[in-house]
């Protein structure tokens, strides 16, 4: 699935509208907490081409 790891790859692919990326935050967010876990992947996904 798409995690924090590789978001990076995902950007290269043109002209996507949608993510399902909510294991990966809830997942994280066990170990930083669910508002720190958002912020990390907004913050990863934001240099996404629109």
């Amino acid at each position: 699935g798409i995690n924090y790891k590789n978001i990076a790859l995902i950007h290269q692919i043109p002209y996507l509208t949608e993510l399902n990326i909510g294991h990966s935050i809830v997942s994280r967010a066990i170990w930083v907490g669910l508002e720190t876990s958002v912020k990390e992947m907004l913050a990863a996904m934001a240099n996404y081409p629109e």
